[in-house]
């Protein structure tokens, strides 16, 4: 945990110092946009879209490095690789990436690449949310209802579904956010539970049967 809490510092700390990456780190990053994004694309262009994500990646541009993380992570114009992966998410969130830093957490979460540790997730997913990503908020509000890496804390947890589901719409927050509000506000978590229904929810229908009974 100090390890973490003394790379986090690091990163906060390099976000004041970092200059901004050589102009010619986008038109690669670009270049890889470009071979990665094609509809009919090939072998050959997700390699050269790993090629160009990594010139820029190590010229310091943060956006490139994520990108090259989400290739090793996802095997994508390279073998797949957790480490490496983890590596260059590593090297995305120290130059200020909010999207490298939810992955970080959710490595953590998950135990990929390295040991599982919720209070480190936590830790990563702060720093994101520091940094707007609205997933993060997302994270950590399922980490405080179930008291995961952090003590349980059903007012932070709703604070942070009310911040992230307008965003992300996601069924499971609506479930999670219907029962944190059935009993001082039933008609909404009604509707919340009614739209997860919709979307799929396999636990939206039981939930929603069992608050009609309620108010009956």
């Amino acid at each position: 945990m100090k390890r973490i809490v003394a790379f986090l510092l690091f990163v906060l700390g390099s976000a004041v110092a970092r200059a901004d990456p050589p102009q010619i780190t986008w038109e690669w990053f670009n270049a890889a946009e470009t071979y990665r994004n094609y509809k009919v694309k090939g072998k050959d262009d997700l390699r050269l879209a790993a090629h160009y994500y990594r010139l820029a990646a190590e010229r310091g541009n943060a956006a490139a490095a994520y990108k090259l993380g989400d290739c090793y992570e996802n095997g994508t114009g390279v073998a797949k690789d957790a480490v490496t992966a983890l590596e260059w998410y590593r090297r995305s969130a120290a130059g200020g990436d909010r999207y490298a830093a939810l992955r970080i957490g959710w490595f953590y979460q998950k135990g990929i690449a390295v040991t599982a540790n919720p209070a480190d997730a936590v830790e990563w997913y702060r720093l994101a949310a520091q940094r707007k990503n609205i997933w993060a908020y997302h994270m950590l509000a399922f980490l405080y209802f179930d008291g995961e890496g952090v003590p349980q804390d059903r007012v932070k947890a709703r604070e942070y579904f009310e911040i992230s589901l307008p965003q992300t719409d996601d069924g499971w927050a609506k479930v999670k956010l219907a029962e944190l509000i059935r009993s001082s506000d039933p008609t909404r978590a009604r509707r919340l539970l009614q739209e997860a229904v919709r979307q799929g929810n396999p636990q939206a229908p039981q939930d929603l049967k069992l608050l009609e009974i309620e108010q009956k």
